[in-house]
């Protein structure tokens, strides 16, 4: 199983403020979208909690340390270990970690592969994509767009790969 983080940052690597995105961009939300469909998704509590439900057409997988949290329309797991086992088992091709902050610092290490769109702006944030070592990773994909009447920063989606997995 390829195992992917998939995330939108700032030029300052922010990635959210008051649980909540700092920006609206609605290419990047369609193309989270389009990358993530069919798949299962990998998501701390409080980034569930934002969404306030499963993203549709997704296996949502939580994870979270308290042992009553019990949504509906989400598996539960206490551990990232837990997590990437229930996708494992379910025979996912390819599995999308989709934050927050603390579950993206804890998988960086252990990712194949990263989707990630630079936003470009400088915005406060309290909610942090980690500091990649680009040492080891290949920029396979870099595809960059032009701000407009719906998007209103410049940006570029990035997929890159680890050079050689530490697995």
């Amino acid at each position: 199983m390829i195992l992917s983080h998939i995330v939108a940052v700032s030029k300052n690597f922010v990635i959210g403020r008051n649980n909540r995105l700092p920006w609206k961009m609605p290419s990047d939300a369609q193309y989270f979208h389009d990358v993530t469909l069919g798949h299962v998704v990998i998501m701390g509590r409080k980034n569930y909690q934002a969404n306030k439900r499963a993203l549709p057409g997704r296996t949502n997988i939580v994870i979270t340390h308290q042992k009553h949290f019990f949504p509906g329309d989400a598996l539960v797991v206490h551990s990232i270990d837990e997590a990437i086992s229930k996708a494992e088992e379910m025979n996912e091709e390819e599995c999308f970690i989709v934050g927050g902050g603390h579950i993206y610092e804890q998988t960086l290490n252990i990712v194949d592969r990263i989707y990630i769109t630079v936003i470009d702006t400088v915005v406060k944030g309290d909610a942090y994509y980690p500091e990649i070592d680009f040492d080891r990773y290949a920029i396979v994909s870099r595809i960059p767009h032009k701000a407009d009447e719906k998007n209103p920063f410049d940006y570029a989606y990035y997929i890159l790969e680890q050079k050689q997995n530490p697995k």
